[in-house]
C-alpha cells in the first residue's frame, strides 16, 4: 500500500499514488477520470448566464396606452366626423335640395342682374388671364376690349365659353396661339349668359346683352361636340336663330360706375 504521507514540496497525490498532474495522461494501464467534455463543460458552467434578449415584457404603461388610443381616435372621429354612421354614404341625397335651391338662385340672380352676376363669374374663372380690365396679356392670352370675337354675334361668344378655343387667333393686330378651357360643364346658362353680357358691355366695348334662352340654344345645337373650336370652325358654324332670346333679355347699357373687367 503506497504511503500518504507527503512533503511540503510534494505534489498531491491521487487515488493511484500518482502526482495530481499525472492523473490526467493516459497510459496503458490507467484511464482518464477527466475527458475533454466534462473539462470544456466545467469551463463553461464558471462563466455568468448570457442575458436573454427579446423576452422582455411590455411595459405597463404601453399597454395601457393602446386602448386609450383607440378609444380616442373613436371619440375624434365621431365628434368631428359629420354624419359618421351606417347612412354616411348617402349623406349627398340630403343635400340635393340644398345645392338645388343654391343653384336656382345663382340663376335667378344671373338673369336678375346679369351685369353684376358676370362680374362675380369673370372674376373667379376668368380675370386671372385676361386681367381685370379685360386687356389680356400680350403674347399670352388676347384683349376682350375690342375683340371681335367677343362684340360680335352673341352665338360667336357663348360657343367660346362653352367648348372652348385653342389654336392662332389674331385679335387687334396680335396673334395668340393658347387654349381656352371649355365651361360647358361648369358654368349653367344663366351663368354663361352673365359673364357674357358683362364682357360684352365692358369699357369700350359696346354690344347687346345675352339672354340665358341663347345659351341653351346654342347648348342644345353644339351638343354632339367634344372638341375646343378652332377659328376656322367658327367661321364654317352655322348660324343660330337666338333673336328672340336676346331681345327678350334687357340690355343694360354700361355706365360710368361700370368696373371694367375680362372675360373667361
Amino acid at each position: 500500500m503506497p504511503s500518504t504521507d507527503q512533503g511540503p514540496g510534494d505534489a498531491p497525490a491521487n487515488h493511484t499514488g500518482r502526482p495530481a498532474g499525472e492523473g490526467t495522461r493516459r497510459d496503458r494501464h490507467s484511464v482518464d477520470l477527466q475527458p475533454d467534455v466534462q473539462r470544456i463543460h466545467s469551463t463553461i458552467r464558471r462563466e455568468p448566464r448570457d442575458p436573454l434578449e427579446g423576452r422582455e415584457r411590455v411595459p405597463w404603461f404601453l399597454l395601457a396606452l393602446i386602448p386609450l388610443t383607440i378609444f380616442w381616435g373613436g371619440w375624434y372621429l365621431g365628434k368631428h366626423g359629420g354624419q359618421f354612421d351606417t347612412t354616411s354614404h348617402l349623406a349627398f341625397a340630403t343635400r340635393q335640395t340644398g345645392i338645388a335651391a343654391a343653384a336656382a338662385g345663382q340663376s335667378a340672380a344671373a338673369i336678375s342682374d346679369p351685369i353684376a352676376a358676370g362680374k362675380a363669374v369673370y372674376e373667379k374663372n376668368c380675370q386671372v388671364c385676361h386681367q381685370m380690365e379685360g386687356a389680356g396679356m400680350t403674347g399670352a392670352f388676347p384683349p376682350l376690349v375690342g375683340s371681335e370675337w367677343v362684340t360680335g354675334a352673341p352665338e360667336m361668344v357663348v360657343r367660346i365659353l362653352l367648348h372652348g378655343l385653342q389654336g392662332p387667333l389674331e385679335v387687334a393686330g396680335h396673334t395668340y396661339n393658347g387654349a381656352m378651357p371649355a365651361w360647358d360643364g361648369v358654368l349653367q346658362d344663366g351663368e354663361i349668359a352673365a359673364v357674357a353680357t358683362y364682357i360684352r358691355q365692358l369699357a369700350g366695348n359696346d354690344a347687346g346683352a345675352v339672354a340665358p334662352a341663347t345659351v341653351n340654344i346654342v347648348r342644345e345645337v353644339d351638343s354632339d361636340r367634344t372638341t375646343p373650336w378652332t377659328v376656322a370652325d367658327l367661321e364654317q358654324a352655322p348660324p343660330v336663330d337666338a333673336a328672340g332670346a336676346d331681345a327678350s333679355a334687357a340690355p343694360s347699357a354700361p355706365d360710368s360706375t361700370t368696373p371694367a373687367g375680362g372675360a373667361p
